[in-house]
């Protein structure tokens, strides 16, 4: 298989466990008095176990097979939770009166890092 093939393919499997990561941790939000806690952690427990599933095998295999670092690695999942959590908090949530230049020069901020960290070869 194609290097560059390989690579999204870890980085797709990161980003599918960061999605179920965001769904396990916030999406209980939406409830808000409706959900008890034993509730919510029984409806996050298998997300959280997919999330474990998806993202130790991309992590492991782009850090074996791409060589990404652990830092780079952290980058690239932060960068898939900021994208998350936005598009949870603006879809599902509703949360749309946030100023949406202010969240852009954030995700620049996050994309930057993203930058200097030599991750782009």
């Amino acid at each position: 298989m194609n290097r560059y093939l390989q690579t999204a393919f870890y980085i797709s499997l990161i980003y599918i466990g960061t999605c179920c990561y965001v769904i396990a941790s916030y999406y209980h939000l939406k409830m808000r008095e409706k959900w008890t806690f034993w509730k919510a952690l029984l409806i996050a427990l298998p997300f959280v176990l997919i999330e474990y599933c998806f993202s130790l095998n991309g992590n492991y295999y782009i850090h074996k097979i791409s060589g990404y670092s652990p830092m780079d690695i952290l980058i690239v999942t932060i960068c898939f939770y900021f994208i998350n959590l936005w598009l949870l908090n603006y879809f599902i949530l509703k949360h749309t009166d946030h100023n949406i230049y202010i969240e852009m020069f954030c995700f620049f901020l996050v994309l930057c890092a993203f930058l200097l960290t030599n991750v782009i070869r």
